[in-house]
């Protein structure tokens, strides 16, 4: 495991009980058009929760919005009880966002990529644990190739082995399995449990999940608002599904739902 030489974060998530994420009323405005409204919902340690909805639901806004890339216009975020507006500095080693359409500097290699998140996290001995993963996720052979080469399945790889690198408590990953074949999809699933087994709580957003993915909740996002918030079991019996689970059938019930509501 790499080691750091800098100054520890005060918060120990072994020593915080309450949940891990708490997100209360947030807001969020891109000028006149309310991207988030008074979004709200917790994460527990050691949880894997996707957020579903259609595209401009707000899902990468309100990811951005926890990992304190965007500022949210209202309401509170807070990791193991601390709110990121006033420690966000401290906070920020807890948190990864990996976007999309991860960016990279053309100049440095793959194997370069990982030695600059180490570095600037004043790491030393983390070589093993950059190999381990490189090899874990098919990279190892192209360690010394650049990243503009590669695919962006390689390329999402490649910035995922450097968000594991920083062991974060809270990883937010925005549509993984986009970039990914069916098969990578199956694989970066399998790794994701593995690591949410191991106490890293993960929150995921997609439009698409390997058939034998089963987060422990999902977040159903419509027109900025979380319309529905619950395990598989809770939702089959909330939103009245009888036929098959899927999130094509969660997100057109919680919509339908939504619109009995109103």
């Amino acid at each position: 495991m790499a080691e750091s030489i800098s100054e520890q974060a005060p918060t120990s998530s072994e020593e915080y009980t309450g949940p891990l994420l708490k997100v209360e009323g947030v807001d969020y405005k891109y000028g006149s058009f309310q991207a988030l409204s008074k979004a709200s919902f917790q994460v527990n340690h050691s949880e894997m929760i996707a957020m579903v909805g259609r595209n401009g639901a707000g899902k990468s806004t309100l990811l951005r919005c926890i990992a304190g890339w965007t500022r949210a216009s209202s309401g509170e975020i807070e990791i193991m009880g601390q709110p990121i507006v006033k420690n966000e500095r401290s906070l920020r080693e807890h948190v990864v966002l990996l976007p999309d359409t991860p960016p990279f500097y053309d100049e440095l290699t793959a194997w370069e990529h990982l030695q600059f998140v180490a570095q600037a996290n004043g790491w030393s001995n983390w070589e093993g644990d950059a190999e381990d993963l490189l090899e874990r996720y098919g990279l190892l052979n192209n360690r010394d190739a650049f990243p503009f080469a590669f695919s962006r399945g390689m390329r999402y790889k490649l910035a995922l082995c450097m968000a594991l690198l920083i062991e974060p408590r809270i990883l937010l990953m925005d549509e993984p399995l986009g970039p990914l074949d069916p098969v990578s999809a199956d694989e970066l699933w399998i790794e994701l449990n593995r690591h949410r087994n191991e106490g890293m709580t993960i929150l995921l957003s997609s439009h698409q999940l390997p058939q034998e993915a089963h987060p422990d909740r999902y977040l159903i996002m419509e027109q900025g608002e979380i319309i529905a918030d619950g395990s598989p079991d809770q939702l089959r019996k909330s939103l009245k599904i009888d036929g098959p689970l899927t999130l094509d059938s969660m997100l057109r019930a919680a919509i339908r739902s939504r619109k009995d509501r109103s």
